[in-house]
């Protein structure tokens, strides 16, 4: 079940110490969902804004582990992005509970 938490600044919540697989949706990235490892058990999912993170908010989520991830050719709307990624990595990894 997603956690839903109060606002917080984009760096303290990438910097938040965690074992978890740590995923950027990225328009250009060179990974996606069937190339994680697995098993998996908890993600941290960032997900911009419409129109995508800064070239250096997308650096700082590098330097704190995140692996950049494309969902697939289409760029999807911020309301729509989460439902459908957590459709997929349920499908890739099963219940992430």
């Amino acid at each position: 079940m997603p956690e839903i938490r109060p606002a917080m600044t984009l760096e303290a919540w990438c910097a938040e110490a965690d074992e978890v697989l740590k995923l950027n949706l990225h328009p250009r990235a060179q990974h996606s969902i069937n190339t994680l490892p697995q098993p998996v058990k908890r993600v941290r999912l960032l997900i911009g804004p419409e129109g995508g993170l800064s070239s250096e908010k997308i650096a700082m989520t590098g330097e704190h582990g995140f692996t950049d991830i494309l969902l697939g050719p289409r760029v999807l709307s911020t309301e729509t992005t989460a439902l459908t990624v957590i459709t997929a990595l349920q499908v890739r990894f099963g219940d992430l509970g």
